[in-house]
């Protein structure tokens, strides 16, 4: 009775969140299934030597990004929302130009220092002469990468998601997918990889800017607006710094594993991480619409609400990311086959990265909870703790255990890191995300992987024949007995949303 009375009391706010999911959900399944395509296309047609160079120098690009950047991205959100609110239309303008010149500027710099020292950088730093001629080629990269990164400040501040996902998540890998077949299949290698990166990134930075300069969002720098320029410059300082944390939280394995071993690790291990975080996406997705709800219901001191929200949430999450991690676990050398089997060693790796996917979708919200109720340090001290112990962890583990060891760090510190965030959550609010209504989401998952087991012990099939079968019954079974043994009534006002947005 409970909890058909607590579907009631949500209903606005689940209603809310799966509405406005709309383009943004949409757009990052399309992103994800773009960009899946286009990781096996690459594996395939270049193998994981050729991959695992590429992916190593744009990890590389990517954290200059987060330098070049400043943090202006978050910082746009914040100004742009807040002089669109107060109607400050040509500082607004002039704001977003000078933060356009103030990237491009830094990137320029930053992209020509690399291309010069790209020698010092390969083989002092990274281990490999090989890279070198790679950082050369792809070093203006950097600053279209760079003002890409920096246009979803503008159209969230305001509040205009469409065209970040059209042109950041749908054109962009679209694109990349398309010149990558085309290349790979004239027989083109490195250089064809390159330029797949090359012109995607170019077309998505066109289209973004136009959409930008359509919406007459440029204006001319003036001396009056200098102290709105400085302050948005020591807003985003600090993001800067947490953005380089967290990033390098995520990364510094790739890093390392290209210092330690060889590209072909990279490649495969790259494969591996891609695949195994595919599921991320929900999360990010439901945490980018459930944030402003967090903030809402704590300043109206709505916990209750705002505890339920969170369990329904993250049983939904959970759920998702079990089933997969029981597949991972029945098909792992299957799947990385489909790559290539230059890829198949990376099977372990493969399910130790979705075990810490399973870990991350269990706390859930954990930490973007702690940060929109005004507990915003707690992540910065979480991310400095859990940034040393990666770092020590890959350093002992790679040399010894490959890319396995590096998977195996990365499963620890994902672990760790919810832990924490969600022992400060309990101390702080007393939320604990699990209740009786996990344990349908659990046995579903667990029977259909008996059974899924059982049934791949007997069957002698070509690998892409086994995936589809098997994972066509661990998935029915699943889904069959969830609806079977307890969908609630808030799962349905969900499911009823998603169903008529889809149609829609």
């Amino acid at each position: 009775m409970f909890y058909k009375s607590g579907a009631k009391m949500i209903n606005k706010e689940l209603t809310d969140i799966t509405k406005k999911s709309g383009i943004v959900l949409i757009g990052r399944i399309l992103s994800t299934i773009f960009g899946f395509f286009f990781s096996l296309l690459a594996a395939r047609f270049m193998g994981p030597a050729v991959y695992g160079k590429i992916m190593y120098v744009l990890v590389v690009l990517t954290m200059l990004s987060v330098i070049t950047r400043l943090g202006l991205t978050q910082g746009l959100v914040q100004f742009v929302s807040k002089l669109t609110d107060n109607k400050e239309v040509k500082k607004r303008n002039s704001l977003i130009t000078f933060v356009f010149l103030i990237v491009t500027t830094f990137a320029i710099i930053i992209s020509f220092l690399l291309y010069l020292n790209s020698n010092f950088i390969a083989v002092t730093l990274f281990n490999s002469q090989e890279l070198a001629t790679v950082f050369k080629i792809m070093s203006p990269i950097l600053i279209i990468y760079s003002l890409i990164e920096l246009t979803p400040g503008i159209f969230r501040g305001l509040k205009i998601v469409k065209y970040q996902v059209i042109g950041r998540d749908l054109i962009q890998s679209l694109f990349r997918l398309i010149i990558v077949f085309i290349m790979g299949y004239l027989g083109y290698e490195l250089g064809g990889l390159i330029t797949a990166y090359y012109i995607s990134m170019i077309v998505s930075l066109a289209y973004l800017v136009y959409k930008v300069y359509r919406l007459r969002l440029f204006e001319k720098l003036k001396r009056e607006y200098l102290p709105d320029y400085k302050e948005i410059l020591l807003f985003s300082f600090p993001l800067l710094i947490s953005g380089i944390l967290h990033f390098s939280i995520g990364k510094i394995d790739i890093f390392m594993i290209g210092y330690f071993l060889e590209a072909q690790q990279v490649g495969v291990y790259t494969i591996a991480l891609k695949i195994g975080t595919l599921t991320s996406f929900l999360l990010l997705s439901f945490n980018s619409i459930f944030a402003p709800t967090i903030t809402s219901l704590y300043y109206d001191n709505q916990i209750i609400k705002l505890k339920k929200l969170y369990q329904v949430i993250t049983k939904w999450m959970l759920g998702i990311n079990l089933s997969v991690f029981f597949l991972f676990i029945l098909l792992s050398k299957e799947i990385m086959n489909v790559f290539g089997s230059g890829f198949v060693i990376g099977w372990l790796a493969l399910i130790l990265i979705m075990a810490g996917q399973v870990i991350n979708a269990g706390v859930g919200s954990a930490g973007l909870i702690n940060i929109m109720t005004g507990f915003p340090h707690s992540e910065l001290y979480v991310s400095l703790v859990v940034f040393t112990l990666n770092i020590v962890l890959n350093y002992v583990l790679i040399p010894i255990y490959g890319i396995e060891g590096a998977a195996f760090a990365s499963l620890i510190s994902i672990g760790i890191t919810n832990l924490l965030r969600l022992f400060i959550l309990y101390r702080r609010l007393e939320f604990l995300p699990y209740n009786k209504n996990y344990l349908p989401v659990i046995i579903s998952a667990v029977i259909a992987f008996v059974v899924s087991y059982i049934f791949n012990s007997f069957i002698d099939v070509h690998y892409l024949i086994r995936i589809i079968m098997v994972g066509t019954i661990f998935t029915g079974i699943a889904i069959g007995l969830n609806f079977k043994l307890g969908i609630e009534e808030e799962d349905r006002m969900i499911l009823e949303r998603i169903k008529s947005k889809l149609f829609r």
